[in-house]
């Protein structure tokens, strides 16, 4: 027995003479493949053992890769202090099921699986929040005693984490630094008529009738440490009769009995593509109890609508800090991050406008066939919108109403004002 113990022995030490002998393979931080599943590989540990190239490393448990929360009033927010194994493989299919706050969709969060996290601190992590909002929208200026111009307005609205699995998400702008997102759906139908409904025909030098419907898929992401919001929208529909403008103007006016069937609507602008990218910057200038100040600058291009803008946005009243979420949450959310449950304010809103093209007034980009239109010429390529209004917040329902008011729209019109109501309920 005690020979073969001494053969054992010394053939293997002499197997491990000639491991040390032969050249290291490099394990890369590259991805591979194997069937359907993609793995992404971290840093390899090493140890001085000879053989120890030919070891393959098992799958550690996601949660080892979890980072550590602060929870505060401003809600939760990856700290820098993140702690993960150098020894990783998994697989992307059960990342989203083990690490649920993660947005796969910002490139700087895939960036945080592979990099180096233990040489430095990654301090660009993009989270996904978890809150549900539905929010309904109707503008009308019948509440003004109008009939003209912009004069109805339906938008619904539906934010939740699984949106964030729509591929036109890709499509929507990126953001580089911390910031929670938040995804939505919108349907919205917007209708415009000329100064006047009473009278039939083309009223020339006058606004066309014209109506838009569209579905957008929407982002936003707040960064409450730069006090920073980035909203992108792409906006995919139908501008013409086929937007069901016509009909839902008539409706109304029918059902009312003191209105006059709207006419003229067999002019409208004809049928035509919307297809718009919409995108909006907002920044923290001052934040104190009971004031807070905003600058903002937005664009929109596309078939529709080309334009940009820029203003500034204020408010005063008892509220929680503005990029904490979108405007308000839940109870239970609320007393759990130590906020306000009851939010009443007021705001006002001015910015200034560089009209670009407006296809409401000049008729579609591509189908030239619409029986009026507003020559280029005669648009208001400059113009000034504002508006101001009360929020009441409770726990997880808000109700806020706004007054707009906006300059004339091309050469000889008027300024116009309209109200707009909306609903919205965190769930």
């Amino acid at each position: 027995m005690r020979l073969i113990m001494n053969w054992i022995l010394a053939i293997s030490s002499f197997l491990l003479l000639i491991a040390g002998f032969l050249p290291k393979e490099t394990l890369s931080n590259e991805t591979s493949t194997f069937g359907d599943t993609t793995f992404y590989h971290g840093e390899m540990a090493r140890t001085l053992h000879p053989l120890s190239y030919l070891a393959i490393p098992k799958t550690i448990p996601i949660s080892r890769l979890t980072p550590i929360y602060e929870t505060d009033i401003l809600g939760s927010h990856p700290n820098q202090g993140i702690q993960r194994n150098p020894d990783i493989m998994f697989t992307l299919s059960r990342l989203n099921s083990q690490y649920p706050d993660l947005d796969l969709n910002e490139p700087t969060s895939k960036r945080f699986l592979i990099a180096y996290i233990q040489n430095e601190p990654y301090p660009n992590l993009i989270t996904l929040s978890q809150e549900r909002y539905f929010h309904l929208q109707l503008d009308n200026d019948i509440f003004n005693y109008t009939d003209r111009f912009y004069t109805n307005g339906i938008r619904l609205s539906l934010i939740s984490p699984s949106l964030s699995q729509n591929p036109l998400n890709k499509l929507l702008i990126p953001y580089w630094n911390r910031g929670i997102n938040y995804y939505g759906l919108s349907l919205v139908q917007d209708m415009f008529t000329p100064s006047t409904t009473k009278v039939g025909g083309i009223l020339v030098g006058d606004r066309p009738y014209a109506a838009y419907l569209y579905i957008a898929s929407s982002k936003i992401t707040n960064d409450i440490l730069l006090q920073l919001r980035l909203s992108s929208e792409l906006q995919i529909g139908i501008i013409g009769s086929a937007s069901m403008g016509e009909y839902v103007q008539r409706s109304f006016h029918n059902a009312v009995p003191t209105n006059n069937e709207p006419l003229g609507w067999e002019f409208q602008v004809s049928n035509d593509l919307l297809l718009n990218y919409y995108a909006r910057l907002e920044k923290g200038i001052v934040s104190i109890p009971g004031l807070d100040l905003l600058i903002h600058g937005s664009g929109t291009l596309g078939t529709v609508y080309t334009n940009i803008s820029g203003g500034a946005y204020i408010r005063s009243g008892w509220f929680n800090p503005y990029f904490s979420n979108l405007y308000f949450s839940k109870q239970s959310l609320n007393k759990s991050c130590h906020a306000r449950n009851i939010q009443f304010y007021f705001f006002a809103d001015f910015s200034g406008r560089i009209i670009g093209y407006d296809a409401t007034l000049q008729g579609g980009m591509f189908n030239k066939t619409s029986p009026y239109t507003i020559p280029a010429e005669d648009i208001e390529h400059m113009m000034f919108a504002g508006s101001a209004g009360i929020v009441f917040s409770y726990g997880g329902i808000q109700l806020k109403g706004e007054q707009f008011l906006i300059s004339s729209e091309f050469k000889n019109g008027w300024w116009h004002k309209w109200l707009s109501v909306g609903l919205t309920f965190s769930f």
